[in-house]
C-alpha cells in the first residue's frame, strides 16, 4: 500500500505555477532604485531600473532568487528580495489582463466576468460580454474564457509560456489565442500580459 501511495504522489503535480504574477517594489529607499540586470546575478550588467515605489510589475519567471521583468523595452532580471507579490494577481484570479499581436496588429483588453474589448487599427472596437476564466480539467493550464456579442462569440485561450511580440526585446508570460466566430471565423495569435496601463 505504501508503494502505491508513493507512486501516486509522484504522478500528481506537486504545486501550481505561481508565475507570472504582479509584484510591487519594496524595501528600496526613496532616493534609490532597483536595478534590472542582463542575467540573474548581482554582477551582471544593468539594462534598466525600477522606481523605489513601482507597482504592478509583471514577474514572468524566477531563477535563483531573481525575477524576469520588462523595463525600458528590454527583458531583464531584478532581485526578488525587493519585490513583493500582489495578492490575487495570477492569471486565474486577476481582474484584468491584455492580449495583443502583430501582423496583423490587434489588441484585447479583458475584464474577467465583465467585458472584453477587441480592436484593430483598421476597424472599430468590438465589445463582448464575458464569463469567468476556467482552467483545463485536472491541469494548471491552459485557461479559457467564453464571451458573446450580438451575432458573434469569442473564445480566449491563455497558456503560461514565455512569448515574444516580435517587435521589441520585451518578453511576456503568456501565449494567447483569440477566436471570434459569427458569420465567419477569425483566429488571432499573440501574447498576453497582466500589466494593465
Amino acid at each position: 500500500m505504501k508503494r502505491f501511495a508513493f507512486a501516486f504522489l509522484l504522478a500528481t503535480p506537486l504545486a501550481a505555477q505561481d508565475l507570472p504574477a504582479l509584484y510591487d517594489v519594496t524595501g528600496v529607499a526613496s532616493d534609490d532604485i532597483l536595478n534590472v540586470r542582463t542575467r540573474p546575478m548581482a554582477s551582471a550588467n544593468v539594462v534598466g531600473t525600477l522606481a523605489f515605489d513601482a507597482t504592478g510589475v509583471e514577474v514572468l519567471e524566477e531563477e535563483n532568487g531573481w525575477g524576469r521583468v520588462n523595463v525600458d523595452g528590454m527583458s531583464g532580471w531584478a532581485s526578488l528580495r525587493f519585490l513583493q507579490e500582489v495578492p490575487d494577481s495570477q492569471i486565474e484570479t486577476a481582474q484584468r489582463f491584455n492580449c495583443f499581436g502583430t501582423e496583423p496588429f490587434w489588441a484585447l483588453n479583458v475584464t474577467q466576468g465583465d467585458v472584453a474589448v477587441f480592436s484593430t487599427p483598421e476597424g472599430s472596437d468590438k465589445a463582448f460580454s464575458l464569463g469567468v476564466m476556467t482552467t483545463a480539467s485536472g491541469r494548471f493550464e491552459p485557461h479559457a474564457i467564453l464571451g458573446s456579442a450580438q451575432a458573434e462569440n469569442i473564445t480566449i485561450v491563455v497558456s503560461e509560456e514565455i512569448c515574444s511580440d516580435g517587435m521589441s526585446d520585451n518578453l511576456f508570460g503568456f501565449d494567447g489565442t483569440v477566436v471570434i466566430g459569427g458569420y465567419d471565423m477569425q483566429v488571432y495569435s499573440g501574447c498576453c500580459t497582466l500589466e494593465v496601463n
